[in-house]
C-alpha cells in the first residue's frame, strides 16, 4: 500500500526566486505562506540565507521574515544554504555562517537544508554540526543527482550517515532522473527525500516512486515556479495525499499564474533537451527569454551537451540576432483612406518609409505588411518584400504579429508606414536597446514640445517610472497635476517598436478575443502589453517625428522636408 504519510515541502519562495531575483510582493507571501499552511504543507522553505547578492529573500533576514510572518502557523519555517557561499580557504568560514546564520531560539526558522554538490560532501559534517549547536534541524541535499554513480552517491549516503539529520536528500537539479532511476538510488538506502525538475514532465511520477519506496519528505512548488522548467506542483503533491486543496490555495495559485505569464516557466522542447543531455537549467532559461532563431537554438543545444557548470559566456555565439523591420500597411485608414500610397514629394509614403528602414537594416531585412493588393503591387515595384495579411487584423501590431509567423527573426522592429520624416538611427538604437533588455517592449519616445502638444488628442503620451518603464499611455494629457500647471512629465510616444516573437504571439493570442479594455478607450495598442501585465521600456530618442494622420499633415511633412533638404 502506498504510504500518503510524506512530508510536503514547498519551496516557491526559494526556488521561484530564480525568476525574481528573490524579491516577491508581500501580500502575495503572506498568503501564500497562509495557505500553505491552512493545507497542511510541513515546511515552507522561504528562500536563502546567502552573503551573495540579490532581493529579500536570498537573505532572509530575521528581522525581514518576522515581519512579514506576523501570524501563527503550524509549518515550519526553513532556509536553504548553499555549501560554496560558506568555503573560505578550504573550510567553512565560521566567522561569516555565524554572522549570516543566527540561533534558532531567536529566529522565525526551525528547519535549515544545505546544498551541497559532490565535490562539497566533505564540507558536510561540520556545517551540520554548526547549524545543529545553534538548534536546527538539518537536510542535506545531494545535488545533479543524475550526473552520479552509485558509489558516489553511496558516498554521500556514508557521509551523512551518523550526522545529526532529519532528512537527506537526492536533487534532480537537470530534471533528468527517469522513474528507474529513483527506485534504483531510493532502494539503496539512506535517502528519504526528493526534490525534482520537470523537464521531462517526470517530476510527479519520480515523487510517486521516491513515495512508494519509503522517502519522507517530497519538495514541490506551487505551480511548479522554479529554476528553468519548474518543479513538481505543490497542489498536485496535496490532492495526492489529502485528497483536496482549499480555495485560499487556488487564489495563491491564481497569484503565482501571473508571475508565470510573466517569466514562463514551464515545458518546452529547450528544456527537455536540456533534461535529456544535462545541460545547466540557467542555459536553457537564458536560451527561452532570449528570443535566439530557431537554427542558432540547435546548434546552442548541440554544443552544451553535459555542460553542467553555468558560464553565459558560452552561449554568447549563439546569441547573435536577427532584427527585421516590419511595415504594417493598412490601405483602409479610417482617418486617411489609402494612406501608405499619398504622394510625398513625387514618392509614395510607405516607399518613402521603407527607404528610411532600409538605410537602417539593409533591404533584405525591410518587409511590407499589408492586405490590400494595391500596396503589394507599389512596394514589390520598388523592390521590397511583402507579406500579404489577413483583412481583420486588429491593430498594426496584429498585422505585425501574423507578418512575424513567415519570417525567421529574433528581433522584430515595428515602423509605422506614416513617419516618413523618422531619423534610421531611432531604428538601430531600438534594436540595440530590445538586445539589452529582451524581456520588455520597446517603444522609442521623445521630449513633448508645446503646450498644443500635451493636450492634443492626435498624440499618443506615456509617463514612465525612474526606469523608463512605462506605466501608461494616453492621448490626454498625463500625468494631472494639483497646481493646474501645464507643464508634463510625460513623453511623446514615436512609433518605433521593438518585440521578439513570443511577445508578438502573445499579443495576437490576447487579441483573438478583440481589444483589451484600457486599449480601447484610448486607442493604443501598447496598452495591450499592460493589461497583459508584460514589461514595456521607453527609449527616448533626440527630437520628434511628424506623423501622417490626416490628410492635412501631408503639406506640414512636404514642408519639413524641403526644409531638411535645403
Amino acid at each position: 500500500m502506498t504510504n500518503k504519510k510524506f512530508k510536503i515541502l514547498d519551496c516557491t519562495l526559494r526556488d521561484g526566486g530564480y525568476y525574481t531575483d528573490w524579491s516577491f510582493n508581500t501580500k502575495l507571501v503572506r498568503d501564500l505562506v497562509k495557505s500553505l499552511d491552512s493545507n497542511g504543507v510541513d515546511i515552507i522553505e522561504m528562500g536563502y540565507k546567502s552573503p551573495v547578492k540579490g532581493g529579500q529573500y536570498r537573505k532572509c533576514n530575521d528581522g525581514f521574515i518576522k515581519s512579514i510572518i506576523n501570524f501563527k502557523i503550524k509549518s515550519k519555517l526553513c532556509f536553504m544554504i548553499d555549501v560554496k557561499d560558506y568555503i573560505k580557504n578550504n573550510s567553512i568560514d565560521v566567522i561569516l555562517l555565524n554572522r549570516v546564520i543566527q540561533n534558532a531560539g531567536t529566529s522565525p526558522f526551525s528547519v535549515c537544508r544545505i546544498a551541497a554538490k559532490y565535490d562539497e560532501i566533505k564540507y558536510l559534517p561540520k556545517l551540520v554540526d554548526l547549524l545543529y549547536k545553534k538548534d536546527y534541524e538539518v537536510i542535506c541535499n545531494l545535488m545533479g543527482v543524475s550526473l552520479l554513480d552509485p558509489n558516489q552517491i553511496g558516498e554521500f549516503v556514508e557521509t551523512t550517515y551518523d550526522l545529526p539529520t532529519v532528512a537527506e536528500y537526492i536533487a534532480d537539479s537537470y530534471g533528468s532522473l527517469y522513474p528507474n532511476d529513483v527506485k534504483k538510488i531510493i532502494k539503496g538506502g539512506g535517502i528519504n527525500g526528493i526534490h525534482t525538475h520537470d523537464n521531462l514532465g517526470l517530476a510527479f511520477a519520480n515523487c510517486l516512486v521516491a513515495i512508494e519506496e519509503g522517502a519522507h519528505f517530497i519538495d514541490g512548488t506551487l505551480l511548479g515556479m522554479g529554476r528553468g522548467v519548474g518543479n513538481v506542483k505543490t497542489e498536485q503533491l496535496l490532492m495526492y495525499r489529502n485528497g483536496s486543496v482549499s480555495c485560499e490555495l487556488l487564489d495563491s495559485i491564481n497569484s503565482i499564474a501571473l508571475l508565470q505569464k510573466k517569466y514562463g516557466w514551464g515545458q518546452n522542447t529547450t528544456y527537455m533537451h536540456a533534461g535529456i543531455h544535462n545541460i545547466h537549467p540557467l542555459y536553457a532559461q537564458d536560451i527561452n527569454t532570449s528570443g535566439i532563431s530557431n537554427s542558432n537554438l540547435k546548434n546552442a543545444l548541440e554544443s552544451l551537451k553535459n555542460e553542467t557548470s553555468y558560464d553565459k559566456n558560452k552561449l554568447q555565439p549563439y546569441l547573435k540576432q536577427r532584427a527585421v523591420v516590419v511595415i504594417p500597411a493598412r490601405y483602409k485608414s479610417s482617418r486617411f483612406p489609402g494612406k501608405p500610397l499619398v504622394d510625398i514629394l513625387g514618392t509614395p509614403m510607405i516607399i518613402r518609409v521603407a527607404d528610411i528602414a532600409c538605410k537602417a537594416v539593409g533591404i533584405e531585412n525591410v518587409y511590407i505588411a499589408t492586405e490590400d493588393r494595391r500596396i503589394v503591387d507599389v512596394v514589390e515595384d520598388a523592390g521590397y518584400k511583402v507579406i500579404i495579411t489577413s483583412d481583420n487584423c486588429l491593430t498594426g501590431t496584429d498585422r505585425i504579429a501574423e507578418a512575424a509567423m513567415e519570417i525567421e527573426a529574433d528581433i522584430f522592429v515595428d515602423v509605422q508606414g506614416d513617419e516618413p520624416l523618422l531619423d534610421p538611427d531611432y531604428i538601430l538604437k531600438t534594436i540595440e536597446e530590445k538586445k539589452k533588455y529582451p524581456n520588455h517592449v520597446i517603444n522609442c519616445m521623445a521630449r513633448l514640445e508645446s503646450y498644443d502638444d500635451v493636450n492634443s488628442l492626435k498624440i499618443p503620451k506615456m509617463v514612465v517610472n525612474l526606469d523608463n518603464e512605462i506605466i501608461y499611455q494616453s492621448r490626454s494629457g498625463i500625468p494631472g497635476s494639483k497646481s493646474g500647471s501645464v507643464k508634463s512629465a510625460a513623453k511623446k510616444q514615436i512609433c518605433v517598436f521593438a518585440f521578439n516573437r513570443q511577445e508578438l504571439e502573445a499579443f495576437a493570442e490576447q487579441g483573438d478575443t478583440g481589444k483589451t479594455p484600457l486599449e480601447w478607450e484610448e486607442d493604443l495598442e501598447m496598452l495591450r502589453f499592460l493589461e497583459m501585465g508584460m514589461k514595456l521600456k521607453g527609449l527616448e530618442v533626440d527630437g520628434a517625428t511628424h506623423a501622417v494622420d490626416i490628410p492635412e499633415d501631408v503639406k506640414i511633412v512636404e514642408k519639413l522636408l524641403k526644409k531638411v533638404s535645403g
